[in-house]
């Protein structure tokens, strides 16, 4: 690295990005999942194949990008940035709050270094679902196995792995993420995705719609002009009609 001062902390901010684009897909994931309930899965059934597709491709993409960010063998990933960064530990110069003096000091690289090591051991105790989502992604995405494409039930009996595990491994490497940022950054990270109601807000209409349109007491409301893309125009002539 040319300069590991500056190209350590752009690497991080890009490694954040990433871990940010993965909870939104799988909280969009878990969204989508509590519509399948009695009371709102109606609206699931309204575009089941699209539903279905979604889901599928979401899971799909949610498997490459934790292997983005956690797979070792991969060239930028924060088992890699976590190396450099012990690498050069002095030289960028990480900081910590003393709450004796009220300023931020610079950390010894024995400090950050050590500060590393148990960020790394955190990650190696994550190794088995780490190993588990590789596993998925390679028999299911990066090759054409015969054995997983005759047999796809396979690939979840051989690398087994749950929601619990996913929202586990991102509670890990949101805080060593987090914590890092504030080293080279001197400021804390709220490293969480807000706005995620899309699916919610989605299926809530979709259920709304289609209540109203089956309401026989919603007759004079014409619900069936509102699928129209010029509805307000029909809707004129509509009444223009009822004069």
């Amino acid at each position: 690295m040319k300069d590991p001062k500056k190209e350590l902390r752009e690497y991080l901010r890009k490694l954040i990005q990433r871990l940010l684009y993965i909870k939104g897909i799988n909280k969009q994931l878990q969204l989508l999942k509590e519509w399948v309930t009695p009371n709102r899965v109606e609206a699931l059934e309204i575009g089941s194949y699209f539903f279905r597709l979604m889901s599928f491709s979401f899971n799909r993409t949610l498997l490459i990008e934790l292997c983005l960010l956690l797979d070792d063998r991969e060239e930028k990933c924060i088992v890699d940035w976590l190396k450099k960064a012990k690498e050069h530990a002095k030289v960028i110069e990480p900081t910590f709050y003393k709450s004796e003096s009220g300023i931020r000091e610079i950390l010894t690289a024995v400090d950050y270094q050590k500060i590393i090591d148990e960020q790394q051991k955190l990650l190696h105790s994550k190794k088995d679902i780490i190993e588990n989502i590789r596993g998925r992604r390679d028999t299911s995405l990066a090759h054409s196995d015969a054995k997983y494409f005759d047999n796809p039930e396979d690939t979840y009996i051989k690398f087994p792995l749950t929601n619990e595990d996913i929202e586990d491994l991102l509670k890990i490497v949101t805080e060593i993420l987090r914590m890092q940022y504030v080293y080279l950054f001197e400021s804390d990270l709220d490293i969480q995705v807000h706005a995620l109601s899309n699916i919610d807000t989605v299926l809530e209409h979709i259920r709304a719609f289609n209540r109203l349109w089956r309401d026989k007491r919603a007759k004079f409301l014409y619900p069936y002009l509102y699928k129209l893309d010029n509805f307000e125009e029909k809707l004129r002539e509509h009444l223009a009609k009822k004069k």
